[in-house]
């Protein structure tokens, strides 16, 4: 009993610092279009995020200035100029790939369950996030990536 107690609270605060244990998601989002340039995020070198150790799934966010095209009530929304890369393994090698327009969508609060996804475009007003990030990505800010505002 005591160890089902103490995993429900690893859980709980895993789940609370933005860990995420499956980063594929598929969470239809309805945004408000806006324009910002000089609000950008910007990836050094390309950031490659696997969903778990033998991966299923990798996606790769290219190296870029992504800029500001969108905002919902809990996210930024940052368009990439080189479409975001997914890929699908088996035995650790590639078996699909897919190249998708999209970017990186950082949550506007500090705290929060999902800091930062990753998104593609559906319809009209409506991005598809597609990839949690979670506290490794906003922890390699300012190595891997920076944004331009605070």
């Amino acid at each position: 009993m005591k160890t089902l107690a103490t995993l429900t609270i690893l859980l709980f605060a895993a789940a609370n610092l933005g860990y995420a244990a499956n980063p594929l998601t598929q969470e239809s989002r309805e945004v408000d279009l806006i324009s910002d340039p000089d609000k950008t995020v910007t990836v050094f070198e390309g950031m490659v995020w696997y969903n778990s150790r033998r991966p299923t799934h990798g996606l790769r966010m290219p190296a870029g200035i992504y800029v500001l095209e969108a905002e919902d009530e809990n996210f930024l929304y940052f368009r990439s100029k080189t479409p975001l890369e997914m890929r699908l393994f088996k035995n650790g090698k590639v078996t699909d790939g897919r190249n998708l327009e999209g970017g990186v969508m950082l949550n506007k609060k500090w705290l929060s369950r999902i800091p930062a996804a990753c998104y593609i475009d559906e319809v009209d007003s409506t991005k598809l996030m597609i990839w949690k990030l979670g506290k490794s990505f906003i922890k390699r800010e300012g190595k891997d990536w920076e944004k331009s505002f605070k």
